[in-house]
């Protein structure tokens, strides 16, 4: 696997020198990654913006260590078998046209496993975007030049079974809430390579801390429940084709086979995999777990600090809704809540700030309160809400927040809501030392519940 991830040198079959082909956009980005040891392959062309082309892979002056493919499906075999010569063991098909389109398709997959087999090989794809190594800046992929110099090297892998979804992931992560990624893995109809060899290697990466995938199909549900288990790295999972409707599209898009969807659940549950059902829950449940510097726990008592009491309700319920439940707070933790708040006011869980702020001021009383329900050991998690107000400099203390988080070493999720503009900045903030910040409530408990709930 580590010629896919890390490769030194590499051959592109298939070169284009047609700006608007999938074939150039490979070209400009493997040169980009492999520079001198980039080797170009296409029978009818000398050379692509000055980089000699050659006629086949058996003619490139070195083995290399991964060969791109991407070329009409029905010649895809035959390429394979001159990999094969070369002695290339890792290859990645990008070329589309195989069990999805039925019969003829099969019989071509079956043919160039059999060429796979025969030589010792293992084949990436077919129908897919191949693979993205974001700190090393190799992309073995045809998306677009869009990521040049603006993919963020950091510890989310994202493997996606599928081809332009993981381009639109990129494109969104990009433009809407950038953060960073170590590895993104488009993998297609999983021929060979599958998403528990990707956990393999990714469980073992030093780069990665926490893997997102968006599946349609678990050929090896019982390894990957195994390696799941094993690792402390949070896993996070869309699974797809619940339904016999979306089993029925999946088998179109990448010939995945229908599965139990409750005998899955119950397995990913029992290997604590973290499971969403929407694809921007997905990003959002591992950008903020790449970012909490807590350790995930195992409990899921959770106190909420609030500017409203109503907001504490509908926290309440959804948290409810997540199998979590609102802490009971120690009476040596009220007291000092007592402190600060109104003398007509007695604190409880959901905290609701709001009269306190009225008295003491937003500073002490945000403050005194993270840190009492921080410290209270019947408190697992912290849920606070904030207000944004056009000049927040004299209201949030970004470090003050930070550092009791890096004390006590319990997960703290933020709302944030008002004004915009100033939302934006605090977040910024906070984000910058490790707290994450969410938009809507429900979306806040669901990340929780994911940094409290893998037994």
């Amino acid at each position: 696997m580590k010629l896919f991830f890390e490769p030194q040198s590499g051959a592109l079959i298939g070169a284009s020198a047609n700006k608007i082909r999938p074939g150039y956009h490979l070209f400009k980005n493997m040169q980009a990654g492999l520079g001198d040891r980039f080797y170009p392959v296409n029978p009818s062309m000398e050379e692509i913006e000055g980089v000699k082309c050659y006629k086949s892979i058996l003619e490139i002056p070195e083995t290399a260590d991964v060969a791109v493919v991407f070329v009409p499906a029905r010649s895809v075999p035959e390429v394979l078998e001159q990999c094969g010569q070369k002695g290339v063991k890792a290859v990645i098909i990008q070329s589309a046209g195989f069990e999805e389109v039925g019969g003829e398709g099969r019989e071509l997959a079956d043919q160039c496993l059999h060429v796979a087999l025969k030589n010792n090989m293992r084949l990436w794809g077919p129908n897919c975007m191949g693979m993205i190594n974001v700190p090393s800046q190799k992309v073995l992929s045809f998306m677009g030049s869009m990521w040049r110099n603006r993919l963020i090297p950091g510890s989310v892998a994202l493997v996606v079974q599928s081809g332009m979804l993981s381009a639109g992931f990129l494109m969104h992560i990009l433009s809407k809430k950038p953060f960073g990624l170590s590895k993104v893995c488009s993998i297609g109809n999983k021929m060979d390579v599958d998403e528990v060899d990707i956990l393999e290697y990714l469980n073992n990466d030093p780069e990665t801390k926490v893997m997102a995938m968006y599946l349609e199909s678990m050929k090896r549900g019982r390894k990957f429940v195994e390696l799941a288990k094993s690792t402390d790295k949070p896993i996070v999972v869309l699974k797809s084709g619940r339904t016999g409707f979306g089993a029925a599209a999946a088998k179109s898009h990448t010939a995945a086979m229908a599965q139990d969807d409750s005998v899955l659940d119950d397995a990913l549950r029992q290997a604590r995999v973290i499971r969403v059902y929407e694809m921007e829950e997905m990003m959002e449940v591992a950008r903020c777990l790449a970012l909490s510097p807590s350790k995930v726990t195992p409990k899921s008592r959770i106190a909420v600090l609030t500017f409203s009491g109503g907001a504490g309700v509908v926290c309440s319920d959804d948290a409810f809704d997540r199998g979590m439940e609102i802490a009971r707070l120690e009476p040596e933790t009220l007291a000092r809540l007592k402190t600060v708040f109104p003398e007509w006011m007695d604190p409880s869980n959901p905290v609701d700030l709001y009269p306190a702020v009225e008295k003491n001021g937003p500073v002490k009383v945000f403050g005194t309160s993270l840190d009492a329900v921080l410290n209270d050991p019947n408190v697992d998690a912290v849920f606070m809400h904030l207000f944004a107000v056009p000049t927040p400099q004299d209201i949030f203390q970004y470090d003050l927040i930070a550092g009791l988080v890096q004390k006590y070493k319990k997960p703290l999720v933020a709302w944030m809501i008002g004004s915009a503009e100033a939302a934006a900045k605090i977040s910024a903030e906070l984000e910058k030392r490790g707290i994450p910040v969410v938009d809507e409530i429900g979306k806040g408990i669901r990340i929780l519940a994911a940094l409290t709930m893998r037994k």
